[in-house]
Order: C-alpha cells, then sequence, then structure tokens
C-alpha cells in the first residue's frame, strides 16, 4: 500500500511539474506578430466591391461561384476578429495547397509576471487544404512543439465544439472547396437562397430577442401615445433606458443595453425591422427624431451606437468615414458634422456596453434628466459639404495633419460632453 502511494504521489509530482514546464515554454515575453492594422474606409470599399462582385442574390439556386479573397485582405480580416475578441495579432501566408499563420494574443494575467512584464502565447499553425477542411501539419505553441497526434487529437476533439456553432453549420451548407493559391484564397460556394432567413437568425445570436421584442413593443407604446415620433432624440432615449434600467434588476444589463441600441440602430437607419423582430405586425412611424435639429445626426449617433454595441467599434468608425468620402465624389460632400455624430455614437456605444457597472452607469444617467450636449457635442460649426477637389485642398488624404487636427478636435469635444466627465 505504501509503494501505491509513493507511486502516487511521484505521479502527481511530474505531471504538475510536466504542466509546470508545458506553460513556460507555451509563454512568451515578446509578441511574435505584433497587430498595427486598422480597419480603414478604402477597406470598406474594397469590401463592398467584393460583396456586389460576388452578390448571390445574382444567381440561380444551386449555381456555384467562386470568391477571390487576397492574402492581405485575409490577414485584414484575421486581424480585425483577433482585435475584436481579443488583444492580439496575426498573419497569414499562402501557398498552393497551403496556409502558415503565425498569431500573438496577450494574456489578461500575468501568471509569469516574476519573470515577464506581459505574457504571451505564440501560435506556429501550418494547414494544407483538403476540400472543405484543413488539415493540420504544424502546430508550435512558444517553444513547444505539439507533437501531431496531439494536434490530431485537438482536430478530433475541439474543433467539433466549433463546428456546432451556427455560423459554421452556415457556412458549412453552402461552401463546397476551399483552394489555397499563391498569395490568394479561393472559396467556391453553392448558393441556396433559402439560408436568408438562417442568417438573419445567426445575426442576432448574442442579442436577447425577448428583450428585442419588448423594446420594441414599448417604442410603439411611446409613439401610440404622441412621444417619440419627432423633436429631440433625448425623447426617446430618456423612458426607453429607463425601461432598460428597470428591466436590469433582474437582468444582465450590458445584454439590456445592446438590445436597446439594436432595435434602435436598425429603426434609425432605415433597415428591415422584420431581421430583429420575426412577428412584425405594426411597424413604427418613419425615424424623424433628431439632435442639434438634425435628423442625420441622429441617425449617425445610433447606427454607430448600435454597431459598437454589438462589439463593431473599429466598423463603425471606418463606415463612418467611408460614407464620407462617398458623398465627396457623388452626394451631399464629406461632412466633419456627421463624423462627430458617427464618433459620439460609438463612444456612446462603448460606455454602454464596457461593463456591467458601466451599463448600469449609463442607465440610471439616461433615465434622469439629460440635455442633447450631455451626450452629442456641438457640430454644426465642423466644415461639411465639400467635394472631393475640396476636401483635398483644404485637408489633403484622410489621415493627413490637418484632417487629424479636426478629428482630435471631434474628441475633445465629445470628452467634454457631461455623460463622459461622469462615467469614467
Amino acid at each position: 500500500m505504501r509503494l501505491i502511494f509513493k507511486l502516487f504521489f511521484w505521479f502527481l509530482v511530474l505531471t504538475c511539474l510536466g504542466l509546470a514546464l508545458a506553460v513556460w515554454f507555451s509563454l512568451s515575453s515578446q509578441p511574435l506578430v505584433v497587430n498595427n492594422v486598422r480597419l480603414s474606409h478604402e477597406d470598406i470599399a474594397r469590401a463592398q466591391v467584393i460583396l456586389r462582385e460576388n452578390d448571390p442574390r445574382h444567381l440561380a439556386s444551386g449555381e456555384q461561384s467562386t470568391i477571390i479573397i487576397s492574402e492581405s485582405d485575409l490577414n485584414l480580416a484575421a486581424n480585425y476578429l483577433l482585435q475584436k475578441k481579443l488583444r492580439g495579432g496575426a498573419r497569414v501566408s499562402l501557398t498552393p495547397g497551403n496556409l502558415d499563420a503565425l498569431g500573438t494574443v496577450q494574456l489578461p494575467i500575468q501568471p509569469l509576471q516574476r519573470y515577464f512584464d506581459r505574457s504571451y502565447v505564440n501560435i506556429h499553425l501550418h494547414l494544407t487544404s483538403g476540400r472543405k477542411r484543413f488539415t493540420i501539419t504544424r502546430l508550435q505553441i512558444g517553444q513547444l512543439r505539439v507533437p501531431d497526434f496531439v494536434a490530431k487529437k485537438i482536430l478530433k476533439y475541439g474543433l467539433p465544439l466549433f463546428y456546432q456553432r451556427p455560423e459554421y453549420q452556415l457556412a458549412n451548407r453552402v461552401i463546397r472547396h476551399i483552394d489555397p493559391q499563391e498569395e490568394e484564397l479561393h472559396i467556391t460556394f453553392q448558393w441556396d437562397p433559402t439560408l436568408i432567413d438562417s442568417v438573419q437568425s445567426t445575426f442576432l445570436n448574442d442579442v436577447d430577442k425577448a428583450a428585442l421584442q419588448v423594446y420594441y413593443d414599448y417604442l410603439l407604446v411611446l409613439q401610440k401615445s404622441g412621444l417619440s415620433r419627432n423633436g429631440s432624440l433625448t425623447h426617446l432615449l430618456q423612458p426607453m433606458f429607463a425601461l432598460a434600467q428597470q428591466r436590469s434588476l433582474e437582468q444582465d444589463p450590458v445584454a439590456e443595453n445592446i438590445a436597446l441600441l439594436t432595435l434602435l440602430g436598425v429603426w434609425a437607419t432605415n433597415k428591415d425591422l422584420a431581421q430583429l423582430i420575426p412577428d412584425l405586425r405594426t411597424r413604427p412611424h418613419r425615424f424623424l427624431l433628431k439632435l442639434e435639429r438634425r435628423t442625420d445626426f441622429a441617425r449617425h449617433f445610433l447606427g454607430s451606437a448600435a454597431l459598437t454595441a454589438r462589439g463593431d467599434s473599429a466598423l463603425a468608425d471606418a463606415i463612418g468615414i467611408y460614407k464620407e468620402v462617398a458623398d465627396s465624389n457623388h452626394g451631399s460632400g464629406f461632412s466633419f458634422t456627421d463624423i462627430a455624430a458617427d464618433r459620439a455614437g460609438v463612444r456612446f456605444g462603448e460606455l454602454a456596453t464596457r461593463s456591467a457597472a458601466s451599463a448600469r452607469q449609463v442607465q440610471a444617467f439616461m433615465a434622469a434628466r439629460f440635455e442633447e450636449t450631455d451626450i452629442m457635442p456641438k457640430a454644426r460649426d465642423l466644415p461639411e459639404f465639400l467635394n472631393s477637389s475640396e476636401l483635398k485642398r483644404r485637408y489633403g488624404n484622410v489621415g493627413s495633419d490637418a484632417y487629424n487636427d479636426v478629428m482630435a478636435e471631434i474628441e475633445r469635444r465629445i470628452s467634454a460632453c457631461r455623460i463622459h466627465r461622469e462615467i469614467i
């Protein structure tokens, strides 16, 4: 019996030692990849071209088509997703039949703080393409090369968890072949128009559908009573956030704010509310609410707040600038005023969903009496209606010193709003 206890003791010691060594060799003090990629308005424009050229609605049911994604765009998407979900970066390279990826994730906790100021997990992954799936041919975590049989176990037991996600199941029904080429990824898909409803449902997986229905019903009640049809956006936000504050006594306040802002953002930007409310029988009146006496400001504010609440602040910023650049070429012209409303919405969405404590603070602030200037700074004096030649003459390109000076002034004004001074 004593021998059995000794063997068990040494088994535990060696197991703990092995795990400690594995952690030591898996962590690094320096990142393998630094994410300095930022989503820009040019990326949005290029994505729109890709989507327009590959719009599946032009295909007959069952017809196949191939999307070609460049290596640079694949890197942009990978870094955007890592930036959105984790603090990390990635670098992907493509050759015929192969995908090689380097990735870095900074740990939120520092298990080896005594030795490292910051701890990173660096991953080197090499994949060989099949038809729909890739095969792992190399997996290295830090300095630790994962044996092939362990990598295969990860594939066998880990990927099924991913495969169960609705996003993957939808992609698996459509994608027929994935073919890495030199600096390009070719994805062949077969169009099925019945997937549209499934895609809309997947879009709402991270939003409480019951909460959406509650806020939708309350919006109709407010409009029926004569409130929230026109005038200041504050007349709508105050009672809606008062309801969110009440519901958050028993519900997750972040989830409540996401649902509320998602509903208002979709309505304000004239998107189809049916994708949010399955049983849509009565539609609210057309959005006519204003900030600074302008409906476009309110639309920009709520649209950006909704995108940000769903975790897409970088996307909201890029889309806002893209719209203005597009308007400078054809339309109403480039307007820093609209960008100010976009940025105010982004900052509001971040504050409303940053944490449970922040979400409750925003609810309390908005449920009480507040003024427009408490959430949206004065912006009507900013340059607007600039055509492309005037924009270039006065500010050069997006990102120039002159352009950034105006953007810095916008940020200064937003930071001076009472909600950002009181909720830190």
